[in-house]
Formats: structure tokens, sequence, C-alpha cells
């Protein structure tokens, strides 16, 4: 069996996004604090950006094939308006989420992070994987990594400092039925002017403020979240930093790292700017 180049293990964990999966994941280790935490989430992925995510047997995240996303808000699962950001924090550190597609943990990861070795074919939970190391940007620390052989699904990351992430029970299916993908309960209202331009503008504004603010900060951001053990601490950590709203803060904890390039940043100030000369002079039609 000829081993893979990670190139290679990138380019089928981006195809896994086809793919119609399940599992457990476990997310676990200790914060800046050394407060421990420990998560446990079921999921099923039906390819084309359907998830179903559950946390204790609750549902906390859904995806559907036309693109609506479902998320558990304050004990209440709230509708996300179309055209907003998807919320990729479940809460917890790490989210189902961070295994494939493209909120996926590989592309969040700094491109300056490099392979230390050549990937070497292990087994994990009974099925055929390959694993690696990467060194993080300042050559300090190494990260394992595990990618499923069948599947190019991330299955492990154990981070030097003890944080471990992990999949089990990961199961191929022919196809997920659709239903298991939409929500059929009650849905908060959680955007009443979603059909008013100007709001959408306010709102966009408000969220595109929030990641420059987060971007002219990047080494304040990431020590403030570091020490946070969930979701809430992240969002009350980030709000008390920067001075942003609570939409603004889960904005920014949903940013990519690639945003923090200075051609993105200016990209949304132009956003930023041009928003705000539509909202401030209307055009007719509106």
């Amino acid at each position: 069996m000829r081993t893979p180049s990670w190139v290679e293990l990138v380019g089928r964990n981006i195809a896994a996004s086809a793919l119609s999966v399940s599992g457990s994941l476990r997310v676990s280790g200790k914060n800046r604090q050394d407060g421990p935490f420990d998560e446990q989430f079921e999921f099923w992925h039906g390819g084309g950006g359907q998830w179903r995510i559950e946390r204790d047997g609750e549902v906390v995240y859904l995806a559907s094939a036309d693109g609506t996303v479902t998320v558990l808000v304050d004990g209440e699962m709230r509708r996300q308006a179309s055209g907003r950001i998807r919320m990729a924090w479940v809460g917890s550190m790490f989210s189902p989420l961070d295994l494939l597609g493209e909120d996926s943990l590989l592309r969040k990861m700094s491109t300056r992070t490099r392979v230390t070795r050549e990937a070497e074919a292990v087994e994990k939970d009974g099925r055929a994987a390959w694993s690696t190391e990467l060194v993080t940007p300042k050559g300090d620390d190494t990260i394992e990594l595990a990618f499923d052989d069948g599947t190019g699904i991330l299955v492990l990351l154990r981070s030097p400092n003890g944080g471990l992430l992990q999949v089990t029970n990961l199961a191929v299916h022919d196809q997920i039925e659709s239903e298991r993908f939409t929500w059929d309960g009650p849905i908060a209202d959680a955007d009443p002017d979603r059909n008013d331009p100007r709001a959408q503008a306010a709102n966009r504004i408000e969220i595109l403020s929030a990641l420059v603010t987060a971007l002219e900060r990047p080494q304040d951001l990431l020590s403030a979240v570091a020490g946070t053990a969930d979701n809430q601490q992240a969002r009350t950590a980030v709000v008390d930093l920067l001075g942003v709203s609570d939409t603004g803060a889960d904005a920014v904890l949903s940013m990519q790292v690639r945003r923090f390039g200075s051609a993105e940043v200016d990209k949304i100030r132009r956003e930023v700017a041009e928003l705000r000369q539509q909202t401030e002079h209307p055009s007719v039609d509106q």
C-alpha cells in the first residue's frame, strides 16, 4: 500500500465533503487555567454541507441541503437568516464541523504549519488510518493528526498540552435520509427584521466591524479565547476584550485563520465602507 503525501491527505479530507457518514466525537483536555473539559458529540453528515450534531442526546446544530442552518442558542433552536455567517461554534473548543468540509480544521490551520514526517499506516477504532505530525509556526510544538484511510476524515488530533480530538464509531452510508437534517420542532424568531434590507445591512456592518476590530488585535484575541473552557466563556471574553455585541463575538469566533491576512482585512474594510454609504444614502427603490 503506497504511503500518501500530505497533499493527498488534505485532498482526501476536502473530498470527504461529498460522503454520507456518521460517528462519535470526543473532545477533551485542559484550558489555560488547568480546568478540564470533556465533550461528546454524535454526528451525521449527508454530503453537500448537510449536518446533524447532537450533544448529550440534544440537537445543537442542523444544516439542510437547501442551506438552512438551525442552531441551539440559549436553550432554543434558532434558524439563521440567509446570507449570515454560518455558526460553526456549537459550545466546544472543537466540533464535528472541524472534521471535514469548508469549515474543517485543516482550512483554519496556518499555512506556515509544516509536516515533520511521512505518514505511517495505523489503526484507529478498528479502521485503517494514516498518522502524521505537524510542527507549529514557531517550531516549538508538534501536533499529531490521523486521517481515516477509507474516507479521508480527520479522526485524531493530539496537541502538546494534552488536548484530544478523537472520532469513534465512524460509519459510511450510501445515503442518509434528508429528514435527519431538518428541524420540525419549535423555532425561536432569531431575526424579525430579516426582510428589511437596511436592517440586514446594519447587521452586516455590526459583524464586519467586529471582525476588523479582532483582526487589529490578533495576539490579544488569541490569548483571551485560549483561556476559556466553552462557547459562553469565549463569547464573554471577546465581548469584554473588543467591546462588541454577542452577534459580533460569534462572528469573530467563527472566523477562519486566513482572514488575518492584510488583503482580507482591507477587503472587509471596503465592504463596511460601502454598506455604510448605502445605509446613509439609500436609493429610491429602497
